[in-house]
């Protein structure tokens, strides 16, 4: 849904929208364990009438490379416990908590059981998997009715709006958010410390600008993915509302916490895990596992609590800018090559697994 720039009003607010909706699609805007979060999203849209929810995410999973690890004892999200898998930070002290793991943006019609919406969405069942590396969305069908999708990224921007109208039309919606977690959508690339894993939330956003429903833009657990400096994150936060992108704002309900607290112990994500704790007012400093060994520090806060809700072109024309470099792109490498010309790192481009540990002896 293509919005001329500085008319924020075109779009009703989300609950004005919500009331007159029967059908809506949620889909998680970054990979891994985002689209739980959507549960969220989808637990507010019923209490306000919304009769149908479609959700699922992207083909975008924080999962080792395929081989006999990832095929002892799959879990969502990979091949063992994610806990187990980065950072120092686990429980157990065990020397095995020191790998770092990096996206893999898959084809989602390769998954198990997948069916497939042209060539760049499928629909996904609980027992979806691949090569015994297990996606959030597969847990996610579980509570969503027995079915959730994903969408591709490997055709570009064009190829995601391609895929997400293909959902939508599926689903029959008149609705369609995405689902953000955290913070990096929200990013200018002009920081001082760059958001991490921009790429894909971008490609997500630009399929979401390219729909013929009323589409919006949602931010749940702001900060909690640790990719920004807060204060920056408020200023361009504060730019989008001055624009007048903000459409509404929500709390979720003790039940959809509770709803992602028991998806989170199916599949763990460490965003979304403190998407709950936010939510239960647990503020402060946390250690977010990502990126690195010893992880991220996110600071929760009361406006970590909503689900924040924008008009996405307002959002595009303040601050996701670099999203207009990559919306002709017909390949993932495409819009990877823009990006890293633009100095902003694609995540898919970053070494797949880091072992941290010294080898014995040296």
């Amino acid at each position: 849904m293509l919005i001329a720039s500085g008319s924020a009003r075109a779009l009703p607010t989300i609950e004005e929208a919500a009331r007159q909706a029967t059908s809506a699609v949620v889909i998680g805007n970054g990979g891994g364990g985002a689209c739980l979060v959507g549960i969220l999203a989808g637990s507010w849209l019923r209490s306000v009438g919304v009769e149908r929810i479609l959700y699922g995410g992207i083909g975008c999973q924080w999962w080792p490379e395929p081989g006999p690890a990832a095929v002892d004892g799959p879990t969502a999200g990979g091949g063992t416990d994610p806990r187990n898998e980065v950072g120092l930070g686990g429980s157990n002290g065990g020397d095995h908590l020191v790998r770092v793991i990096a996206p893999d943006f898959y084809d989602p019609r390769s998954l198990y059981g997948a069916r497939p919406l042209g060539e760049f969405a499928a629909l996904v069942g609980p027992e979806a998997h691949s090569h015994g590396r297990v996606p959030h969305e597969s847990v996610l069908a579980e509570h969503g009715g027995g079915e959730a999708f994903v969408l591709s990224h490997l055709g570009g921007s064009r190829g995601a709006v391609a895929g997400l109208r293909a959902v939508v039309e599926y689903a029959g919606a008149d609705l369609l958010l995405a689902v953000d977690v955290g913070s990096d959508c929200l990013s200018t690339g002009r920081e001082i410390r760059p958001a991490m894993t921009v790429l894909a939330d971008h490609l997500t956003f630009s399929a979401l600008l390219g729909q013929d429903v009323p589409s919006y833009f949602c931010l749940a657990g702001y900060g909690a993915d640790a990719e920004m400096e807060i204060e920056e994150l408020e200023r361009n936060f504060g730019d989008v509302v001055r624009a007048g992108g903000l459409r509404g704002a929500f709390a979720p309900s003790s039940a959809a916490l509770d709803q992602l607290e028991l998806l989170q112990s199916k599949a763990f994500d460490p965003v979304g895990n403190l998407v709950v704790k936010a939510g239960r007012g647990e503020f402060g400093l946390h250690c977010v596992l990502t990126a690195s060994p010893w992880g991220q520090v996110a600071r929760l806060g009361p406006a970590s609590i909503p689900v924040w809700v924008f008009d996405p072109q307002v959002v595009l024309d303040t601050v996701a800018v670099d999203v207009k470099r990559i919306q002709e792109t017909s390949t993932l490498e495409e819009a990877e090559r823009i990006y890293a010309g633009i100095g902003r790192l694609p995540e898919s481009r970053i070494t797949r697994s880091v072992d941290f540990r010294r080898t014995p002896g040296r």
